[in-house]
């Protein structure tokens, strides 16, 4: 079973290789996660761990999933993923925080 596959998913509907537009990309992963409450759970729950996990790479799944917030930087990717996936998951909640070295 693949790990946090759900997120994974998340991530890959912001594929660069979609050519869209920033407002493109968020309206497409809005639409999805107002259709998909449970899913979006999941989402959440799994971004949770993987911050969590010292094993999970932010920059290695960004270059995976060719993310347009790709980096070279953990955090200037997990912040383009708080931008574009938690802010529309959670809105309403703080994003939880991970130390970067």
């Amino acid at each position: 079973m693949e790990k946090y596959k759900h997120l994974r998913y998340a991530i890959e509907l912001f594929s660069a290789d979609w050519e869209l537009t920033e407002e493109e990309y968020q309206e497409t992963f809005s639409s999805f996660v107002n259709a998909e409450p449970d899913y979006t759970k999941r989402i959440k729950k799994e971004l949770i761990q993987a911050l969590n996990d010292p094993e999970w790479s932010w920059v290695k799944i960004g270059y995976e999933t060719n993310f347009i917030g790709s980096d070279d930087s953990e955090e200037s990717v997990w912040l383009s993923v708080k931008d574009l996936i938690w802010n529309v998951i959670a809105s309403n909640e703080e994003p939880p925080m991970r130390r970067f070295v």
